[in-house]
């Protein structure tokens, strides 16, 4: 398994396999989203990886024979600090679900979070599971959120700057 950072390029080239990943990872629980999210998911990480979009980082790991097992991607932003800051968005975190429970993810959301200076923050839905595995990654929670049009519970955490 390799872990290697990714270049809008790398993105646009591989689209159909990363829109194949979100809709295999998200499909079951906890996040039970529609097909469609991962479409969205993919499009809206193409949008932030165009020129000019600060910070922009994406990492991805894949199997021996080059298919794609998962990735983390981020940006600098400041959406989920209420505008008081500019934080770097952990805003991605897929992993195979064949792929889960192994490691990986912790892996690929270290090597993303490795190069981000300033603080850091995630928004992500607020199930046990969830904020269990973040807390246990140094995240803390420090506000919930119900976005517009979801009927679903988010929270979002600060990682304690290293």
């Amino acid at each position: 398994m390799t872990t290697a950072p990714l270049t809008a390029g790398g993105l646009i080239a591989r689209r159909d396999e990363w829109i194949a990943l979100c809709a295999q990872a998200f499909c079951g629980p906890p996040w039970h989203e529609p097909p469609r999210g991962a479409l969205h998911t993919v499009e809206r990480l193409l949008g932030m990886a165009a020129p000019g979009q600060p910070g922009f980082r994406c990492v991805a790991s894949f199997d021996p024979q080059g298919a794609v097992t998962g990735f983390a991607a981020g940006w600098l932003d400041t959406v989920l600090s209420g505008g008081a800051y500019q934080a770097f968005e952990l805003a991605e975190l897929v992993v195979a679900p064949a792929r889960q429970g192994l490691g990986l993810g912790r892996a690929l959301h270290d090597a993303l979070l490795a190069e981000a200076a300033g603080p850091q923050l995630l928004m992500t839905l607020d199930v046990p599971e969830l904020r269990e595995r973040y807390a246990r990654w140094g995240w803390t929670a420090v506000e919930l959120r119900r976005p517009e049009r979801d009927p679903r519970d988010f929270v979002v955490m600060r990682r304690a700057e290293a």
